[in-house]
């Protein structure tokens, strides 16, 4: 199984019955891609099922494993400081959207009332 670049999202690739059946599923563990060798199709239709389903179901466990690596990498990990400043600047613009529409319905109900 070869390895996503730094650049890629995390996909996941697996493989059952020594490799003739593999499957990679993309970063949101949906399969994208299956493979089956010529070898792997002479097998009963039941088996060849949970050959597939093994490769899937591996697939997606490397995908989860590998989103798992991408988000605790230290370059992506959240700061709490810059998160704190983000939501205290969210919500002072929010008080200001709040304040213009206020006054805009204040204003609004005086010119009712005038006519």
């Amino acid at each position: 199984m070869a390895a996503t670049s730094e650049d890629e999202d995390p996909i996941g690739e697996g493989e059952a019955a020594g490799g003739l059946v593999s499957a990679v599923v993309g970063q949101d563990g949906l399969l994208d891609r299956l493979r089956l060798d010529a070898r792997a199709m002479r097998s009963g239709s039941k088996d060849l099922a949970d050959h597939i389903i093994a490769a899937v179901r591996a697939a997606q466990k490397d995908q989860l494993r590998r989103a798992g690596e991408s988000a605790a990498s230290p370059e992506e990990a959240v700061d709490p400081e810059q998160l704190f400043r983000r939501l205290d600047d969210m919500e002072a613009q929010a008080a200001q959207d709040f304040a213009r529409l206020t006054s805009s319905l204040d204003e609004t109900l005086r010119r009712l009332e005038e006519k």
